[in-house]
């Protein structure tokens, strides 16, 4: 299990590729296997994902995310 305190430290350095899971605003499952934050706002509850394979880009709140490289977020 991951802390979600810690992903900001997990998506550094800038390029950095992982997978996560997530659930969007209208309550379905989004799941990237490649992706690479763009930006990560600290004081704020977001970061900006670039998803590698269709290289969209996505603002995800981080109490959204439920699984980061395959282990459960937890709050």
């Amino acid at each position: 299990m991951i802390h979600i305190s810690q992903i900001h430290k997990l998506v550094e350095p800038a390029g950095t590729e992982f997978s996560i899971k997530f659930t969007a605003k209208k309550g379905y499952e989004v799941e990237a296997e490649k992706a690479v934050c763009t930006s990560f706002h600290s004081s704020g509850r977001t970061m900006n994902l670039k998803f590698l394979p269709s290289e969209e880009i996505r603002t995800v709140r981080r109490c959204t995310i439920t699984e980061f490289n395959g282990e459960e977020v937890v709050l």
